[in-house]
């Protein structure tokens, strides 16, 4: 198969499937005017409006199964307990004291130099 064969394979075929896709596309006609709906009416509520209140301010639980909310509370919840001890915070035992594996303060490793040694 040469590049012309393909090249002319590839165009009819999007040629034809194009022009498929025009025919099966539903013609749209436009409407001169908008057709209008009939509004809907809501139903009444089917419960008293007394009723739907008290429903919104006691939760489900309460009016399902009768669970007292604050028995509840006092069984499930309990205040936090202070931890036992505080923690050390690690310091240098005296101020020049140097503790293994750190350097120290920069003025400890900074030395003054001595002009007389400078070649």
């Amino acid at each position: 198969m040469s590049t012309l064969s393909y090249g002319i394979g590839h165009a009819l075929g999007t040629i034809t499937r194009e022009f498929l896709r025009a025919l099966k596309k539903p013609h749209v006609a436009l409407e001169s005017q908008p057709k209008a709906t009939p509004h809907r009416h809501q139903l009444p509520p089917c419960l008293p409006a007394g009723l739907v209140d008290e429903m919104c301010h006691v939760p489900a639980i309460v009016r399902s199964k009768g669970v007292d909310l604050n028995h509840w509370y006092s069984v499930n919840t309990r205040e936090i307990q202070k931890p036992a001890r505080k923690r050390r915070v690690k310091t240098a035992k005296a101020e020049g004291q140097v503790i293994p594996g750190r350097l120290g303060s920069l003025n400890d490793l900074i030395c003054p130099v001595d002009a007389s040694a400078v070649y």
